[in-house]
């Protein structure tokens, strides 16, 4: 779990945001037993709020490089499955997605869903240049699941949580609508009451 803000710790219903994001990853790895071990990455600060028997991986969880130098301090494994601590509505059904996806060929896999709004671009002068085309573009969620073997640990940048090396085969899972991210005080209002028309 990949704590990215403190929006995490704010409260979606009878509990935080971050705590819902848990369950989901309690019940996704429930299945796999004692296979999985289970980890959280944040910022002394973020992490000091925590009451978790879970391994704590110090770091900023917004930065692909210094998270990929703290996964290779963490627990050794084979896979790495990074969920963002704010998209709270993300089912297990999304986790399993992409964990089938991995198959024998692929290094890395991840939720990817149509984006259907509007973008324009502007202009220094803040005009309207033009628009982008949608169909270029994709909604990003998580979970991300990765081979350890195919993190680039000296990588400085990346469109994933951590860089991967350039020869990494990745492919993508349809991403639930519901998983989006929540990215301030007044969304978490607004998934409040879509979860109470719901």
């Amino acid at each position: 779990m990949a704590i990215t803000s403190p929006i995490a710790f704010h409260a979606l219903k009878n509990q935080s945001i971050l705590e819902t994001c848990l369950d989901a990853a309690r019940a996704f790895t429930s299945q796999y037993g004692s296979s999985a071990h289970l980890a959280v990455a944040g910022t002394a600060e973020l992490l000091q709020r925590l009451d978790l028997d879970w391994e704590k991986i110090q770091c900023d969880p917004n930065s692909a490089q210094e998270f990929a130098r703290s996964l290779s301090k963490a627990q050794p494994c084979e896979l790495v499955m990074i969920h963002d601590s704010q998209r709270p509505l993300t089912k297990p059904a999304q986790f399993d997605r992409v964990f089938q996806a991995l198959a024998p060929t692929i290094d890395a896999v991840r939720p990817v869903s149509a984006f259907t709004e509007t973008l324009k671009t502007i202009s220094a002068d803040r005009c309207v240049e033009g628009t982008i085309d949608r169909n270029s573009m994709k909604r990003i969620s998580t979970p991300e699941l990765i081979r350890y073997n195919a993190i680039d640990f000296d990588g400085s940048t990346s469109t994933w949580f951590v860089p991967l090396k350039a020869d990494a085969m990745i492919a993508t899972v349809e991403a639930d609508p519901e998983s989006t991210r929540i990215n301030s005080e007044k969304e978490i209002q607004l998934m409040k009451h879509l979860l109470e028309w719901n």
